[in-house]
């Protein structure tokens, strides 16, 4: 996972910049802002901390927004059911070894909203399995395994 952090701090920045540009867009649209207020921010004292944000939050948000969960369940008696809540949230395996399963999002839709960062792995670590992915579907995964199992 560590060997993405530089894509995905990209993703995130070209994330946000489209993020501001449709805003803004929508703002020129309904006659709410115009281009001298875009031009009032850049040369503003302001335009640092716009661009504080556009650097910062992209370079900080892959450290939490990916984990790697624990929890004690037996790998080889509940490998069905694994598959089974995976394919509830979406995912189907795309690959597998012996100790271990990749998942991936079914739909395209959830593929781009999650940037193509949709990648779920589950590892047997001897009586633990772990799961590495994206926070929000790795806890979303967690939690429903807790309840299934």
């Amino acid at each position: 996972m560590k060997n993405r952090y530089l894509i995905r701090a990209a993703k995130y920045f070209v994330y946000l910049l489209v993020i501001f540009t449709v805003l803004f867009g929508l703002l020129l649209l309904t006659k709410t802002a115009s281009w001298a207020t875009l031009g009032a921010i850049v040369h503003s004292d302001r335009v640092w901390l716009l661009a504080a944000a556009f650097i910062g939050l992209p370079a900080v948000y892959p450290l939490f927004g990916y984990v790697k969960r624990e929890m004690s369940l037996d790998y080889d008696r509940r490998r069905e059911q694994i598959e089974r809540v995976a394919a509830m949230n979406g995912y189907r395996v795309v690959s597998e070894t012996p100790d271990s399963l990749v998942f991936r999002a079914e739909s395209g839709m959830k593929r781009a909203a999650l940037q193509f960062e949709d990648r779920i792995v589950i590892r047997r670590d001897g009586r633990h399995v772990s799961i590495e992915g994206p926070r929000k579907e790795v806890v979303r995964l967690e939690y429903r395994l807790n309840t299934f199992m």
